[in-house]
């Protein structure tokens, strides 16, 4: 499996995603046609039960595309989540204003203009129409849209991401955020504006083999595989380990504990991106530290 470090958010603060493509502001629809066969007998997500001072949750790795054939997802990792009376994400995407949260956030600085237009000059020769609407927009955002758009030409849309189908699919069972639209939003534009312009440039040149090498790594639960896909991510931007992974694993662990501690739910289903349960300072470990019991679970056993 081929080592990349681009799309950071895809399994991340893909979240963002799926508010942006809803949202009306003249960016590109693209639209996609699924098959309608169930997921394959082989997927196994890396997913955890966990125990705390007899509270039971289950913890599954995600990523935030998808496409029709991703479900049901396993038998074990359904049958969790029906038993569940609470669904964990990390921000509820029905929440927030996401025409301020773009003014505030995600507007393009004026001198850094013409260093992203000559980042994704060839891009744009064949992308005339979605550079055009991409333009107001700051690097990190463009790299998000652009990143999609590809995915999307390979048949895969945040609206059938593992989140989503979780979030449409929980019936009165009740949502729980261990972040925020807001948070997430001021999060990825603290980036610098080196970061930013290499999200940018890596959205734009990855390979189609190596965007798929993540998805093929989270189908069959290859956590070894999508740590080192997360940490190589990172590049020469410390940042995205730091602030996009790593700080944040912290932070909802403590978030996660808290819920466990409150007893407010009989069982709870959380459900966060792949690359926070993996690697370094993955939050399977943080919480085996704060005295957790965490089981991996397989379609044989959990």
């Amino acid at each position: 499996m081929l080592a990349t470090r681009k799309s950071p958010l895809i399994f991340n603060i893909g979240m963002i995603y799926r508010r942006l493509q809803r949202y009306s502001f003249s960016l590109v629809v693209f639209l996609l046609c699924f098959g309608s066969t169930s997921a394959t007998a082989l997927d196994s997500p890396v997913f955890y039960k966990i125990e705390y001072q007899q509270q039971q949750a289950y913890l599954l790795g995600s990523i935030h595309i998808g496409r029709q054939d991703f479900y049901p997802l396993g038998q074990h990792i359904e049958s969790a989540f029906k038993q569940a009376d609470a669904l964990v994400v990390e921000a509820d995407i029905s929440q927030g204003d996401t025409g301020a949260l773009l003014q505030q956030y995600g507007a393009l600085s004026a001198n850094i203009a013409a260093d992203v237009n000559a980042t994704r000059q060839v891009y744009c020769q064949s992308h005339q129409s979605l550079c055009q609407a991409l333009a107001p927009y700051a690097p990190w955002l463009q790299s998000a849209q652009i990143s999609m758009g590809r995915y999307a030409q390979l048949g895969y849309s945040a609206d059938q991401g593992v989140d989503a189908y979780f979030m449409a699919n929980r019936s009165d069972k009740a949502l729980v955020e261990l972040e925020s639209m807001q948070f997430q939003f001021e999060l990825i534009s603290s980036f610098s504006t080196a970061t930013q312009m290499q999200m940018l440039d890596d959205s734009i040149n990855v390979s189609d083999a190596e965007m798929l090498d993540l998805i093929y790594a989270w189908r069959q639960g290859d956590a070894s595989a999508l740590a080192t896909i997360m940490e190589s991510q990172a590049g020469d931007a410390d940042e995205l380990l730091e602030k996009l992974l790593w700080q944040r694993n912290h932070t909802m662990t403590q978030k996660i504990i808290q819920l466990l501690q409150q007893r407010n739910y009989k069982q709870l289903f959380i459900v966060v991106g792949a690359g926070h349960i993996v690697g370094q300072q993955a939050i399977p470990d943080l919480l085996k530290q704060q005295g957790a019991t965490v089981t991996p679970c397989t379609f044989l056993q959990c």
